[in-house]
């Protein structure tokens, strides 16, 4: 088409500049032919007329042949592209052939409409779909989510494309035949010149790993709720004999019963997280709670825990900025968090340490910071320092013992009564751990007694 036009543009340039020529030239004759009217005249001005028609097309040829070797050159880097495009696709798609589950770029519009621009043939895995099904519209997709899971994906997007964080979730998929899988998504977004958002990320498949999962939790519950009982009748058989109710006994053998005992109420300790993290993931731990001053809580969890402190040479120092602040909580569920705190920050603080508890208000939520000056935590361990059975490296930490369920445990509980729990950590220079409530409105007070 290119070479077309050229040839056309080249003809036209050559006839026009021949006509020009003939004008010119004639026009000159004329005047030459009028002050010397001699056949010779006429002569040299046609002789003129070749010699420049001549040149006029040479020029134009050696013009025809350079553009013609540019469009080449054009056309030959245009291909070495579009190979390379081809190639790079070919590429990719081998690669993501070989990935569990699918690759894939999805783009939200300023409409509100979704696509999937590019995505592996793992989509078939996924959602038994096509590329080409989802390419313009992503709407067979999101048709396959479980109704439970659905509002939560849609709200994860959202949040994603205005924050333009990490999409990061696990949610269900309810294919057609009914068949329910677990997946595990995970994409970074780009805002894109018209507006768009546009994810880069993959999508797997996790429904083994939940039955895993699912089936070592049920294991442990299982074992938990059958060690208890005779865990229970151990605990007190030794209880008996270490209060001597069957009369002294030997120095040996009180020593022998001071450890089993000890070491009973750290087994017993174990199941009652191992069967508290059971409930918090069955959902079936129950909560009573309602408005109720924070500070009086706080005072108790300390009488409570300074006998354990006292074990490790530490003391509590309460400062109460502000005190007067309600919060609605499950009392009992609020004194085993701060029963997990307190512990950790007297087990890891040195001797004759002070560990600060400091109650104030932060905007319209309450802060209960609890500061120690001990080893702190290691930048390898903070990213896990929530996680179930998690616990430091260093023989130091290990040391100290834990079931390592108590933050785990925490987290949870801090969840489901609307706060939150957080860390701000050096190691070797101590660590704060802090929680926060909303505090109760002033509708949800009870009325004071006239």
């Amino acid at each position: 088409m290119i070479n077309q036009r050229v040839s056309r543009t080249t003809n036209f340039i050559s006839w026009l500049g021949s006509i020009l020529l003939l004008l010119l030239f004639s026009y000159l004759a004329w005047r030459g032919y009028r002050l010397n009217p001699t056949g010779d005249v006429l002569q040299r001005w046609v002789l003129a007329f070749l010699a420049s028609e001549l040149l006029l097309l040479t020029l134009l040829s050696e013009f025809k042949r350079l553009i013609r070797g540019l469009l080449q050159e054009v056309q030959q880097s245009e291909n070495l592209k579009r190979h390379a495009q081809i190639e790079a696709g070919e590429r990719l798609n081998k690669i993501a052939s070989q990935l569990p589950g699918m690759v894939f770029q999805f783009q939200l519009a300023p409409d509100g409409s979704s696509c999937f621009p590019y995505c592996s043939e793992g989509i078939r895995d996924i959602y038994n779909l096509t590329p080409e099904q989802v390419k313009h519209d992503a709407s067979p997709v999101f048709s396959q989510l479980h109704p439970d899971d659905a509002h939560l994906v849609y709200d994860s997007i959202a949040y994603s494309a205005q924050q333009l964080t990490l999409w990061k979730l696990e949610y269900r998929v309810q294919r057609p035949d009914s068949e329910v899988i677990w997946v595990s998504g995970r994409s970074v977004p780009e805002r894109q010149a018209d507006g768009s958002v546009l994810w880069y990320g993959f999508i797997s498949d996790i429904t083994e790993r939940k039955k895993i999962e699912r089936l070592k939790d049920e294991f442990v519950s299982t074992v938990s709720h059958e060690l208890r009982t005779p865990l229970t009748a151990i605990s007190g058989a030794i209880g008996l004999l270490h209060g001597e109710v069957f009369g002294p006994l030997p120095q040996q053998a009180a020593q022998m019963t001071q450890l089993a005992q000890a070491n009973v109420k750290k087994l017993q300790l174990l199941i009652n997280d191992l069967l508290d993290m059971d409930k918090l993931i069955a959902g079936k731990m129950l909560f009573d709670i309602q408005p109720q001053p924070l500070l009086p809580i706080i005072e108790t969890s300390l009488r409570d825990n300074q006998s354990y402190a006292q074990q490790y040479q530490v003391s509590y120092q309460l400062q109460a900025i502000s005190a007067d602040m309600w919060v609605n909580v499950d009392s009992m569920r609020l004194q085993q968090v701060m029963a997990n705190l307190l512990s950790n920050a007297a087990k890891f603080s040195p001797p004759q340490a002070e560990v600060n508890i400091i109650v104030q208000q932060q905007g319209d939520k309450a802060l209960i910071r609890v500061i120690d000056t001990g080893c702190g935590i290691s930048e390898q361990f903070k990213p896990h320092i929530f996680s179930k059975f998690s616990q430091a490296d260093s023989s130091d930490i290990k040391s100290k013992g834990g079931t390592g369920l108590g933050l785990a445990i925490s987290k949870q509980l801090m969840s489901h009564m609307q706060g939150e729990i957080g860390f701000q950590s050096e190691q070797d220079n101590g660590s704060e751990f802090y929680l926060l409530l909303p505090l109760a409105s002033t509708a949800e007070l009870p009325e004071a007694d006239e």
